[in-house]
């Protein structure tokens, strides 16, 4: 990165940290833009991508959380 590009990410970092003071509107924020960054995700690795499937693979226990026999 040139000098100016990371004076810029810094700008942007500060407005954002501004924007976003408290724990809970981070959080906010992170909910309303991790869709579209997990969308992109499958996307990049040729996954078959839209919404629904998205969400039904959300809503499918992991490993970790299935009892165990």
């Amino acid at each position: 990165m040139t000098p100016q590009q990371i004076q810029q990410a810094e700008m942007r970092l500060m407005q954002w940290r501004a924007s976003h003071s408290d724990p809970d509107s981070r959080r906010e924020a992170y909910r309303k833009e991790i869709l579209a960054f997990t969308l992109h995700s499958m996307a990049m690795e040729n996954e078959p991508v839209n919404p629904e499937r998205l969400a039904q693979l959300l809503k499918q226990p992991s490993l970790k959380t299935q009892p165990e026999n």
